[in-house]
């Protein structure tokens, strides 16, 4: 096999792990009094944790730590093995049929959570770091590359920033060409009955034609506008002629070295029609916003980035992620170009070449920036398109029926990929399992105390000592609960769709760099309100219960404490649902590099503090701050890497003491005013060029907490921003009634979309202060301050 692939030693790792775990099976199933298997599961826990600082600290030991974990994940396994047994053969209920209906749905939602836990031990069994392959020193045996660049409605500025990039990668000119594919100028778009949609394609197909020529780069876009994404790129490969493609979205800027680090590994294996790498991200998802933990914790994504993938790639199952990843030409025309049967055309190509017997690898180093959604419900649509694609795969493909050379390890991976999507399911059974009791006494789950104590409790806590080892780096406690809790009501509806019409879900494309003024409640909080509203609902069902009907009390308790968990996510939900300004059309980065300031003859020297697209934060001592008083317009000198300075104009807008430093905002000017081209060049290598930026940046965030500190974070986060969103709404909700009242004393009828104009940012301007736009409209005055996206 080739390198990085499965091994022996791999492969009979795995076969161990399966025997292991049917052995284990065999001794969970043994009966043995109570108190025995209290005592094992206090053995087994105990050892767990003995065992997880040591495996920690041998992670990337080659044997040892592959032999601790082995051992760790087998324990693991053992424990939540005898906990589904015990679930069922002793604990389903059997006093009635809606009982029983409801106890085997909510033991369902447990099975599919220990499948993916399973599939989740085994992809990540031995994760690996894929080395750089070197190019040879004969450039001329090194293949040509085209970069391929789809567009739809993406901004001119971001788009010259992506081109600018990728027209800058450290590879030889004559082998590296970059394509813009418009699919926002087809000529579809620009024969529109609507003169207005019509007239605004042609400007932006005669815009970006006008930006590709000046820049060096080539303008292609098409007649109709099929397929979507995988459409408009295969459309263009007929058109294009390099030996690879090297795929970016729209607002995925890369770095100079990206070609460098990744082409070798097709000089070296004539089989690779992939190699992929991390999509690292420069601005926060909207949960990461609106909770400010973007740079207190791992980024939500990076988990499958670090983590997943790493994995996948030990398996050959490393797959398509849609950008950043060079593919080999001839492997796409075998399969005639990118598929689009489902509407992730990503990781069904990838699927299809690994059906030919072709190989992938996964490189994990970030090599591109690029923006998240900046709305909820940006977020929630991004994630339907994700879930469904999925579910599509799943259903007219399958990989367990895929046939061809897909090897059972391969099949594997992409299952453990497709199946995490129906998540939705077994959270809302989650949710609602607890209020079937509360409410009706349903008999969802039969034990006692010493039992719980037995089986379910070390479950719980082997499942997060396992997940914790395998993730933590990138992933922290509770994380995963709170974000699909989150986002599970609005995904459940296009889940659905898929299982009733497979192939009638459409590509949908994610707005990125969106700009908000003032803080608003998303318009998808008002579900969220109904399941906080029944939860609570539920606890006083439940107090009622412990009241008034004797003999249940156990349960009584344990089921409130569930609810109580539940309740919990679903106020820090509503944290995620207040959102937060966004006036940056470019997000800053923090920075700490030399730079000089010129002032006169000298060159005084000074610190950057962050960095963005349009401007940076510059730190100077009192004594320049004091010689550059009266300057406004600045040459500075800021060091990009190593020993590479490069040379800025900027514009001094703030000055801002801290301290005995000042702190000066700058935004980068043209040499005569408005940039050139050149000088936009020179600013996107700055901020976007040097990968070992983003590997620093990325290191600095993954940091392993452990579980109960990280518990605490996200408790704190939970209280702290789901209590903001309460008082906001209800700042709002009373200062609505306040003018309701004034209207009704002054005899003047209520209008509650003038009330809402100015009550979105909670303050008392004008009513035009903050008028939206008329593409957003705002919805019912009960939220007072949401808006249609």
């Amino acid at each position: 096999m080739n390198d990085a692939h499965p091994t022996v030693i791999g492969s009979t790792s795995a076969a161990l792990l399966v025997l292991a775990a049917l052995g284990l099976m065999s001794l969970a199933a043994m009966p043995q009094s109570i108190w025995e298997q209290l005592l094992l599961a206090a053995a087994l826990v105990l050892t767990m944790i003995v065992l997880r600082p040591v495996a920690l600290r041998h992670l990337y030991a080659s044997n040892i730590g592959l032999i601790l974990r082995f051992v760790l994940l087998t324990l693991g396994l053992f424990v939540s093995t005898r906990y589904l047994l015990w679930r069922a053969f002793y604990t389903l209920p059997t006093e009635g049929v809606v009982d029983f209906a409801l106890g085997l749905l909510l033991y369902a939602g447990e099975v599919f959570a220990f499948v993916i836990l399973i599939l989740g031990m085994f992809v990540s069994l031995r994760p690996i770091t894929r080395p750089v392959a070197p190019l040879p020193a004969d450039r001329s045996q090194w293949p040509s590359v085209d970069v391929l660049i789809p567009s739809y409605n993406e901004s001119t500025e971001l788009l010259e920033t992506t081109l600018l990039g990728a027209r800058d990668i450290d590879y030889p000119a004559d082998k590296l060409k970059v394509y813009l594919l418009d699919d926002g100028g087809t000529i579809e778009k620009r024969s529109q009955a609507d003169p207005e949609r019509r007239q605004a394609a042609e400007a932006r197909h005669q815009e970006l034609n006008a930006l590709c020529e000046q820049l060096g780069v080539q303008y292609l876009t098409r007649e109709r506008n099929h397929s979507a994404k995988a459409g408009n790129l295969n459309d263009a490969l007929p058109k294009v002629h390099g030996e690879l493609v090297l795929i970016l979205d729209a607002d995925h800027v890369p770095t100079r070295d990206f070609l460098r680090n990744t082409v070798g590994w097709f000089l070296r294996n004539p089989k690779l029609f992939l190699v992929q790498t991390p999509h690292f991200f420069l601005s926060p998802d909207p949960i990461e916003k609106n909770l400010a933990t973007f740079q207190r914790m791992p980024s939500e994504q990076e988990m499958f980035y670090t983590n997943i993938q790493r994995g996948l790639d030990f398996w050959n199952a490393s797959f398509f992620c849609g950008s950043a990843a060079v593919l080999r030409r001839s492997c796409l025309d075998e399969v005639g170009g990118l598929a689009g049967e489902t509407i992730t055309e990503d990781a069904e190509t990838a699927l299809e070449l690994h059906r030919r017997g072709y190989d992938s690898a996964y490189i994990w180093r970030p090599m591109i920036a690029g923006l998240q959604p900046e709305t909820f419900s940006s977020l929630v649509s991004q994630r339907a398109r994700w879930a469904q694609g999925m579910m599509q795969l799943f259903l007219l493909k399958n990989p367990l029926r895929s046939g061809g050379r897909v090897h059972w390890w391969q099949q594997l991976g992409y299952l453990n990929s497709m199946m995490f999507w129906w998540f939705p399911f077994a959270r809302l059974i989650f949710l609602f399992a607890p209020l079937a009791y509360l409410f009706f006494g349903l008999g969802i789950f039969n034990a006692n105390f010493t039992e719980l104590l037995a089986y379910m409790i070390p479950h719980l806590i082997g499942v997060l000592i396992v997940i914790d080892y395998l993730y933590g780096n990138a992933r922290w406690s509770f994380v995963s609960e709170f974000y699909e809790t989150a986002l599970s009501f609005f995904l459940i509806k296009p889940l659905i769709t898929v299982l009733r019409q497979p192939r009638a879900p459409h590509f949908a494309v994610t707005a990125k760099g969106e700009v908000s003024g003032q803080d608003f409640i998303s318009p998808l909080a008002r579900p969220i309100y109904w399941l906080i509203g029944l939860s609570l609902a539920g606890m006083l069902a439940g107090l009622i219960r412990v009241a008034l009907v004797p003999g249940s009390l156990v349960t009584d308790l344990v089921t409130l404490f569930w609810n109580s968990l539940n309740l919990l996510l679903l106020i820090g939900a509503l944290g995620a649902l207040l959102e937060r300004q966004q006036r940056r059309a470019a997000p800053r980065f923090d920075i700490d590099a030399e730079a000089h300031i010129k002032c006169g003859d000298d060159w005084l020297p000074c610190r950057t503090g962050d960095l963005s697209a349009t401007g940076i934060g510059l730190v100077v001592d009192a004594q320049v701050g004091e010689r550059i008083a009266e300057l406004s317009r600045v040459r500075v000198l800021v060091q990009r890497a190593a020993a590479d300075f490069v040379e800025v104009h900027v514009d001094i807008r703030d000055r801002q003491r801290f301290g005995d430093d000042l702190r000066l905002g700058c935004l980068f000017v043209g040499k005569d005013g408005a940039l050139s081209t050149a000088e936009k060049a020179t600013i996107v290598r700055l901020v976007f060029g040097d990968s070992e930026r983003w590997r620093t940046i990325l290191q600095a965030r993954d940091q392993r907490v452990g579980i109960l500190p990280a518990s605490r974070i996200m408790l704190q986060l939970v209280v702290q921003y789901g209590l903001a969103h309460l008082r906001f709404l209800g700042r709002n909700l009373a200062r609505q009634w306040q003018d309701r009242w004034q209207n009704h004393r002054h005899g003047e009828r209520y209008a509650p979309g003038q009330s809402e104009q100015h009550l979105r940012s909670g303050s008392a301007a004008s009513p035009d202060a903050h008028k939206p736009p008329p593409s957003q409209p705002p919805v019912t005055a009960a939220l007072s301050l949401a808006q249609s996206e």
